[in-house]
């Protein structure tokens, strides 16, 4: 019953929608965060991943902008109600909030239409928040990009003197219906960015707004240890192309060119996956603590060394 943590990753969160049925959307890396601005024609919103820190969330307030409790029916907003869930459920808000203004871009598919019709009586975002925790079938997709941690599953007792570690917490921005919100699961309500607005819905001026919201937020964050990453929500980049190739906006050759770009970008990611799917780590530990149970400290020392000079000796042959 539990949810394990996935990586901050846009090849994950793309595919994590494709199995939840969404299509039509996409996600991307964003190394600098001028690179929204280039995809603000199809640009729907932003993932922020920041180094949590309590104190932030003790006062009365939002760091920024105000609370909306009285946000539109339209806006779906769940509280993140279990551990290692916020970045699945940043994207859950975003998406099942863009969902209705954007119906014929971004196809929810049957799993999160059904599942927005049954929660659409829960004005409650714990409520909500419950309905996302109790759902099987998105824990299950959520759990298929990692696999539990075997120390922290095998762990009795913490060590007092280790060093606290680092958590991370996901967050999104996004507009609906000319206004510039945060998600935030950890919050009691939606945040309204006013001064970032756009009423006109210009793709650009949003773009750049979440630009600059995002440089803000950053310097607020820098005492927490200064660890950010932005991914952004965007229109499915093959169907982007086909619809500029239709309207004869860019040529045969570049879309050709472009095309083949985006799918060796997919294929990688597939083998990103599959990897992570594949991970031996959780049967290995189990392995090396059947072998030593039996042994002595010494043994099982002796053993170490022998395997690093063996290791040595391969990676010496290898060269």
């Amino acid at each position: 019953m539990s949810w394990n943590t996935i990586e901050s990753d846009a090849g994950i969160f793309t595919q994590l929608v494709r199995d939840l049925g969404v299509s039509g959307v996409q996600f991307a890396e964003i190394p600098m965060l001028d690179s929204l601005e280039e995809l603000a024609p199809s640009l729907y919103g932003a993932i922020f991943l920041f180094k949590y820190n309590s104190s932030d969330y003790s006062g009365n307030g939002p760091m920024q902008g105000a609370y909306n409790f009285d946000y539109p029916d339209s806006l779906f907003f769940a509280n993140q109600t279990i551990q290692n869930a916020c970045g699945t459920l940043a994207v859950l808000n975003t998406l099942l909030s863009l969902s209705s203004e954007f119906p014929e871009e971004i196809r929810l598919g049957d799993t999160l239409s059904e599942f927005t019709s049954f929660t659409s009586a829960f004005k409650d975002p714990v409520l909500r928040g419950e309905s996302i925790s109790n759902s099987d079938h998105i824990r299950n997709v959520h759990n298929s990009f990692s696999t539990p941690d075997p120390f922290v599953l095998d762990e009795k007792t913490p060590d007092d003197g280790r060093k606290a570690a680092e958590v991370f917490h996901f967050v999104s921005f996004m507009e609906h219906e000319g206004i510039l919100y945060e998600l935030d699961g950890l919050q009691p309500a939606p945040i309204v960015h006013c001064e970032y607005s756009n009423v006109s819905q210009d793709k650009l001026t949003f773009a750049q707004n979440i630009v600059s919201l995002l440089q803000n937020r950053m310097q607020l964050c820098m005492n927490s240890g200064g660890k950010f990453s932005v991914i952004a929500i965007h229109r499915d980049a093959i169907e982007r192309l086909e619809e500029l190739h239709h309207q004869g906006a860019i040529t045969d050759q570049d879309y050709q060119y472009e095309y083949s770009k985006e799918l060796q970008k997919r294929e990688m990611w597939g083998k990103e996956l599959s990897m992570r799917r594949q991970n031996l780590y959780g049967l290995v530990f189990e392995l090396l603590k059947q072998i030593s149970s039996s042994m002595t400290e010494e043994e099982f020392a002796n053993h170490i060394e022998r395997a690093q000079k063996t290791t040595l000796k391969r990676l010496k042959r290898r060269n």
